[in-house]
């Protein structure tokens, strides 16, 4: 049984999905076309029905102080689907290694990252057509049709990934979806946006001790054949106080030296 582990990436990718759309703004002008207020679009995780459905507290003792004119337009996203993208995928059983000279020479080991594809649904909520216009254009042009974020390596093994938004489609409605109050006395205008984010996930991530000697046989198949024995052997093994070194092949059978990396090499000679 694999021990727990927990990278994080949904995460850091919804929050970086919401963070797209904090600085959207709503403006109203007077008769001349003046700016007379601006203020922010708040935004929150949550399906759309949740906050639809506070309007119809809007009036009773719970949501006495709210009007409906401070509490739209707003924003609102949700996860919808999460699906395996095949046509990302890369061979399995592949191995990514990364080396930590700071943490007692330890690697890291993980196999290849799964791909996915997770549908995000981003809602508009207006008490104006005029005010979901003025949201929906300062969104729609950031992607044609995609748009790439970056998160921080979820994993020692990784490094910080681009994760591509792809627009995939949009409506646009002015009056009720049927999931409030009656129309006949109140209507808001809803939006909808769907996004794709092309995501990978992370399966455990395994420490493992740095290969720090090589023993080495190299047999030469003519020379076997007349004397039966092995042409030569090569043992590398480090030099006290380093733990990296290589092969020096400028050294002649049966001498010993030592390789820009610090590590003690001997070739041998039957």
């Amino acid at each position: 049984m694999l021990d727990y582990y927990y990278h994080g990436t949904i995460r850091k990718v919804v929050v970086a999905f919401a963070s797209m759309f904090n600085d959207i703004y709503v403006s109203r002008k007077d008769a001349n076309g003046n700016e007379i207020e601006r203020f922010k679009v708040p935004i929150a995780y949550g399906p759309k029905q949740k906050f639809l459905g506070r309007l119809d507290r809007m009036g009773t003792d719970l949501e006495a102080r709210v009007k409906l004119e401070s509490y739209l337009p707003r924003l609102s996203f949700e996860i919808t689907n999460l699906q395996y993208d095949s046509s990302r995928k890369l061979n399995t059983i592949q191995k990514t290694v990364a080396y930590n000279q700071s943490d007692n020479n330890t690697l890291y080991r993980r196999y290849e990252r799964v791909p996915y594809n997770m549908t995000m649904s981003l809602s508009v909520m207006s008490k104006s057509m005029d005010d979901a216009l003025q949201i929906m254009e300062q969104i729609l042009p950031l992607f044609g049709p995609e748009y790439t974020f970056t998160i921080k390596a979820v994993d020692p093994t990784d490094m910080d990934l681009d994760i591509p938004i792809v627009f995939s489609s949009s409506t646009l409605s002015d009056g009720d979806d049927g999931s409030y109050g009656d129309y006949a006395n109140r209507k808001i205008t809803l939006a909808n946006v769907q996004f794709i984010a092309k995501m990978y996930l992370y399966g455990p991530v395994v420490k493992q001790k740095v290969i720090t000697q090589v023993d080495l046989a190299i047999l030469d198949l003519d020379f076997y054949e007349t004397t039966g024995g092995t042409f030569a052997n090569i043992q590398t093994v480090p030099y006290p106080g380093v733990t990296a070194g290589g092969y020096n092949p400028n050294l002649d059978p049966g001498e010993t030296g030592y390789t820009s990396g610090g590590a003690q090499t001997t070739i041998t000679e039957f």
